[in-house]
């Protein structure tokens, strides 16, 4: 695939005629930050016993040309506030919080590289040029703090077209005869709250990477420090993957090797299109969480390690582990780290992959024990950010460290020090 890493832009929207109010330069005017937010500077209380020693969760994290102040990622958490898929000042200011607030990475929602590929009409998207600039408003600003982000891309397949949590939207807002699934039919309908999925055809597979290849070349020109290939929790990239939901008889469906097929063909046309020196992750769930209730074969984490070594080899530097999602018979039993189990695997499995960590973690001495058991090299916090943005600061005063405040902020630290 031909890189469109510069690419004209080029959009099916129409800006603006005319601005409701001029804009200037000095709206842009930021503040230097000495160092990053949720950098280490020191401990907090010198006198208590292994206050010499900085945590790993602490320590600079680096991959290609990224590098991170701490182990903490936000994961990419759906906002559903967007119209037409593009990204708000909703967003901004959001994504802006974790960032004052000492995240060491934040991956962006997950981000559709096609209008159907959205979850619902709210969500974000990144399939036109014109959904570059606000994204590049979130990504300057972020860099502005001294944080690092990037953006999961996606295509929800066969739970697309489903109904957004706070907006009430009209019917001609929905695709219902345009949601896609490696098999079709109402025996591949997720739930009765779901459309009933068509079998998407070979050309529009063919389509759909070229979109994921694109999708990270508007990342690229936006300043994305790195992507997230979303292919997990039942999207289209798990559909494929899983035998519950893929009985294709054609080169995508049957064998592993062929229901891998969509997703390293995705990963090489993101790899293509995204700067060889920036990282691409990975989400995959590493079960479909189904083997006490389905007979048959599944999604399992034998099945995870052998793609995630294939998709190391492909290019893939980073593997965020995840789990279910993929059919409404799932059974999930949540609690404290309940997924980490599955990333300890893989992390053992396939040596040279970095692994994030995932599953109701909730402190920063939960975390802490996780890296220092070597199940992982990072750590994903989703709904825990949400509940308290300065999570990573919570979690630095949780294992005694003294961590760069935004400057702006200092005069919170009192608390802390």
């Amino acid at each position: 695939m031909p890189s469109t890493n510069n690419a004209e832009a080029s959009s099916a929207y129409e800006p603006l005629t005319s601005n409701p109010r001029p804009y200037f330069a000095q709206e842009n005017h930021y503040i230097e930050q000495p160092l990053a937010p949720g950098t280490y500077i020191g401990p907090i209380d010198a006198s208590l016993p292994g206050s010499d020693k900085i945590p790993l969760l602490f320590q600079p994290f680096t991959v290609k040309d990224l590098t991170i102040p701490n182990r903490i990622v936000v994961a990419p958490m759906c906002m559903y506030s967007s119209k037409d898929g593009f990204f708000t000042n909703f967003h901004l200011a959001s994504i802006g919080s974790f960032a004052i607030n000492g995240a060491g990475l934040i991956i962006q929602e997950a981000t559709a590289v096609l209008p159907n590929g959205r979850i619902t009409p709210s969500c974000a998207g990144l399939w036109d040029d014109a959904h570059v600039y606000k994204f590049k408003e979130i990504v300057d600003f972020v860099h502005a703090q001294g944080g690092k982000i990037g953006i999961q891309l996606a295509h929800a397949g066969r739970k697309a077209s489903a109904r957004a949590p706070f907006t009430k939207h009209a019917e001609s807002d929905f695709w219902y005869d345009n949601v896609v699934a490696p098999t079709g039919g109402a025996d591949f309908q997720w739930d009765h709250h779901h459309v009933v999925p068509r079998e998407i055809t070979p050309s529009e597979i063919n389509e759909t990477i070229q979109a994921f290849g694109a999708a990270a070349a508007r990342a690229a020109r936006a300043g994305a420090d790195m992507v997230e290939i979303h292919g997990a929790h039942g999207y289209l990239i798990h559909n494929f993957l899983s035998p519950i939901t893929n009985k294709r008889t054609d080169k995508y469906g049957g064998s592993l090797e062929n229901r891998a097929r969509f997703l390293l063909e995705v990963i090489e046309a993101v790899r293509a299109n995204f700067p060889a020196e920036k990282p691409i992750f990975l989400r995959i769930s590493a079960s479909d969480l189904v083997e006490e209730v389905v007979d048959g074969p599944s999604w399992d984490i034998e099945q995870s390690i052998q793609i995630a070594k294939w998709a190391h080899d492909a290019g893939v530097d980073v593997l965020h582990v995840s789990s279910g999602g993929n059919t409404a018979q799932q059974k999930i039993k949540a609690g404290p780290g309940y997924q980490v189990p599955f990333a300890e695997r893989i992390k053992k499995a396939v040596p040279g992959l970095h692994i994030v960590a995932v599953g109701i973690i909730i402190n920063g001495k939960q975390a802490e024990e996780v890296l220092e058991q070597e199940k992982a090299d990072l750590i994903g916090i989703g709904r825990s950010f949400l509940r308290h943005p300065e999570f990573a600061l919570n979690a630095a005063r949780d294992l005694n460290v003294k961590a760069a405040f935004s400057q702006q902020y200092t005069r919170g630290r009192t608390i802390y020090s």
